[in-house]
């Protein structure tokens, strides 16, 4: 069978590789966004921001300036594609109702799907009750698409960089600490004249990994989460460990770094001080020498605009054809860039089997199918 508009509109999005990390190939993916919009008969704006990183917004010529101005939210930026591929990540194909290849499901299977949506309201004549708009941005993968994210004004925020599992209204915060364990250094042929520094730190990890599991029963959202878990559960773990100077010396130092992930009730740089406040009287009870730090913190969100969310979740519901749950994301998500000037509500392609940020992602195309039906619908209903 002959492939759909999107799909080859993806093949040629995912084959040309647009990694974050070195801006590659920027300009030429903004370029083509705009270049195929146009075609389409639909009205493309690029932006370049104060980063010099292109920024493209898509409209439908003729919408009604009135209505309810819709932003759908993607990007073009992948992250690297890492090691231990089966095949070229950027040389995309299409097998067993998947196509794979990097940044086939995040996210430029919503791109083409939120385009093909566009174009054939157009073709189709279709009467919008909505002024939408298509916002494809580069540097998501970096952060550096905040700038850019917190100057989009609209009624309303679809992200399209989640899953379909569910309809997603809001997503957990952040904070990293370091905590500094200081031993004393020594030959390691001398041992007893000196403290291991790692040994010290692996009391403070065992700790922390205890407190965690403690936090993922006692610390819940009132959301369920959108995978794995019930109510979304407070998360932290030990994610990074740096300590030695030789190997013939004990180490004087180890630093560890805590990553924590908030519930969107909770106030991060509240929940920072928390932990930091824990960890210093556990090495005080213990004799430990630490120093604690909070390194950065962000906090969570949800959107409580019950009606609205009712609203989106039935056309979801009706364009997969089956009942969908409201749920909160484990990560964060762009909605955080949104949250404060209009209702953000998260639905896409992400299914968790595809792979992303993993090697041999790929999307299945019947999401890609339902999130085109899911825009095409949103285009003509009365929010």
């Amino acid at each position: 069978m002959p492939l759909s508009y999107e799909v080859n509109l993806l093949l040629k999005l995912v084959s040309i590789d647009t990694t974050s990390t070195e801006r590659k190939n920027y300009e030429k993916i903004a370029n083509l966004l705009a270049e195929e919009a146009r075609k389409l008969g639909l009205t493309a704006e690029k932006i370049v921001d104060k980063k010099g990183i292109p920024q493209v917004l898509i409209t439908i010529p003729g919408a009604p300036e009135k209505a309810k101005k819709v932003v759908f939210i993607t990007h073009y930026d992948v992250v690297p594609p890492g090691e231990g591929w089966d095949f070229d990540p950027f040389k995309p194909f299409v097998k067993d109702g998947k196509l794979y290849g990097r940044g086939a499901a995040d996210n430029k299977s919503n791109i083409a799907a939120a385009i093909a949506a566009f174009s054939e309201a157009v073709k189709e004549k279709l009467p919008l009750k909505i002024y939408p708009v298509l916002a494809v941005a580069g540097g998501e993968e970096t952060g550096e698409s905040e700038d850019f994210f917190k100057t989009i004004e609209g009624s309303l925020a679809i992200v399209l960089d989640v899953g379909c599992e569910s309809i997603s209204i809001g997503a957990s915060g952040s904070t990293r600490l370091t905590v500094k364990v200081r031993g004393k250094q020594a030959h390691s042929a001398y041992p007893y004249k000196g403290v291991n520094a790692i040994y010290e730190a692996t009391k403070v990890i065992e700790f922390v990994k205890e407190k965690g599991k403690e936090f993922e029963k006692t610390v819940l959202s009132k959301f369920p989460a959108s995978t794995h878990y019930g109510r979304l559960p407070r998360r932290m773990n030990v994610t990074m460990i740096n300590s030695g100077v030789a190997a013939n010396i004990i180490p004087g130092e180890c630093t560890l770094t805590i990553d924590i992930r908030t519930i969107p009730e909770e106030k991060a740089d509240e929940v920072a001080e928390e932990v930091k406040n824990m960890l210093e009287n556990f090495a005080k009870e213990n004799a430990l020498d630490i120093t604690v730090e909070v390194k950065s913190f962000s906090n969570g969100w949800y959107t409580d605009d019950e009606e609205i969310v009712k609203k989106i979740k039935k056309i979801a519901e009706e364009m997969a054809g089956k009942k969908l749950k409201v749920s909160v994301e484990l990560g964060g998500t762009d909605g955080r860039y949104l949250i404060d000037r209009m209702p953000v509500i998260q639905f896409g392609t992400l299914r968790e089997d595809t792979n992303f940020h993993g090697k041999n992602e790929f999307v299945h195309l019947e999401d890609v199918e339902n999130v085109k039906a899911f825009v095409k619908k949103l285009l003509i209903t009365q929010l």
